[in-house]
C-alpha cells in the first residue's frame, strides 16, 4: 500500500487542498490504490484542521499557534508560498478534516481507490478529544465499521486507545521514530496490527522488520521518497510505503514486483 504523505507533497504545499486534490487526481489517473495521510489537531473554534505542525511557523507567512486561530483565521494564512511562487488559492489554503473527508469520499464515489490515513496529533491542548472528534466526522460516511478506507496512526499509545474505544473496528498503526524500545522485538500493543517506523530507523536495525512480520504484524515505513529506499524496503518484506511522491513510490513498486520469481506474485517475503 502506498500513502501521499501530508498529500502530494512532492508536488503541492503539504497539507493544503491542491497537496490533496493532486494526490485524488494521481490515483484517479494511475488507477493505483492510494492512502491519503494527514496529521489532525484542533482550531480555536474546536474544528480539526489538517496540519502538521502545532504552530504555523514552518508552512506559512506569518507565526503562532494554529490552536490559537479559528479554521476562519486559518483559512486567510497563507500556507503555499514557501513552495509556490503566488500559489492560487487551493495552494495556499489550510484544509480541514471534514473537507478532506468529503473530498475523498466524492472521489470513492466515481470509483478512485482512495482512502484515509489519520494521523491524530500529540502532545496537544485537548490530548485525546482528537480521537473524539474524527470519531464524529466518520460517523455520518459510516466510516466507522470494519472496512471502512480509513486507518488510525500515531506516535502516541494513549491516543490509539482512545481510538480503540471510539472506533474499535478501524485498523491502528504504532508510529515509531526515535527508537524501537520495548516493540525491538516485533511484538505491538494488544489489538494493534502494524508499526510505523521511520525508515532511518529501520536501516539501524533491518532485522526488526522480520521480527514484526513472525508476530503477524504489518510494517508500513515513513517517509520513503528514493527508488533505492523503497527497494531496500520491499526486499526486508515491508507492506506499506509513506511518501512524499507516489509515482516515484509506485515506479519503484512495479520495478520490484518485476525482479520477483514467477508466482511470488511480487508479495513481500
Amino acid at each position: 500500500m502506498i500513502y501521499a504523505h501530508r498529500g502530494y507533497a512532492a508536488k503541492e504545499p503539504e497539507m493544503t487542498r491542491a497537496a490533496y486534490l493532486s494526490a485524488i487526481a494521481w490515483a484517479e489517473r494511475t488507477g493505483v490504490p492510494l492512502g491519503l495521510e494527514t496529521d489532525v489537531h484542533f482550531s480555536a473554534d474546536g474544528q480539526l484542521i489538517c496540519l502538521h505542525d502545532l504552530t504555523v511557523d514552518r508552512t506559512s507567512t506569518t507565526s503562532g499557534p494554529a490552536y490559537a486561530r479559528t479554521v476562519a483565521e486559518l483559512q486567510t494564512l497563507d500556507f503555499g508560498s514557501w513552495k509556490r511562487r503566488r500559489p492560487d488559492v487551493d495552494r495556499r489554503t489550510l484544509i480541514t478534516l471534514a473537507e478532506l473527508i468529503e473530498l475523498t469520499a466524492a472521489a470513492r464515489a466515481r470509483g478512485v481507490d482512495v482512502s484515509l490515513a489519520i494521523e491524530t496529533k500529540h502532545p496537544n491542548p485537548r490530548t485525546t478529544e482528537v480521537e473524539e472528534g474524527v470519531a464524529a466526522l466518520l460517523d455520518p460516511y459510516g466510516w466507522t465499521v470494519a472496512g471502512a478506507p480509513v486507518r488510525i496512526i500515531s506516535f502516541f499509545l494513549p491516543g490509539l486507545q482512545r481510538a480503540a474505544e471510539v472506533l474499535p473496528a478501524l485498523p491502528r498503526t504504532l508510529l515509531i521514530e526515535r527508537d524501537l524500545g520495548e516493540w525491538r522485538d516485533g511484538h505491538l500493543p494488544e489489538g494493534i496490527g502494524t508499526v510505523g517506523p521511520d525508515h532511518l530507523l529501520l536501516r539501524q536495525d533491518p532485522a526488526y522488520i522480520a521480527r514484526v512480520l513472525a508476530h503477524g504484524h504489518e510494517v508500513h515505513v515513513w517517509t520513503v521518497n528514493r527508488a533505492r529506499d523503497i527497494a531496500w524496503c520491499l526486499d526486508r518484506g515491508v507492506t506499506g510505503l509513506t511518501t512524499d511522491d507516489p509515482a516515484v513510490a509506485a515506479a519503484a513498486l512495479t520495478r520490484w514486483q518485476g525482479r520477483q520469481p514467477p508466482g511470488d506474485g511480487g508479495v513481500p517475503r
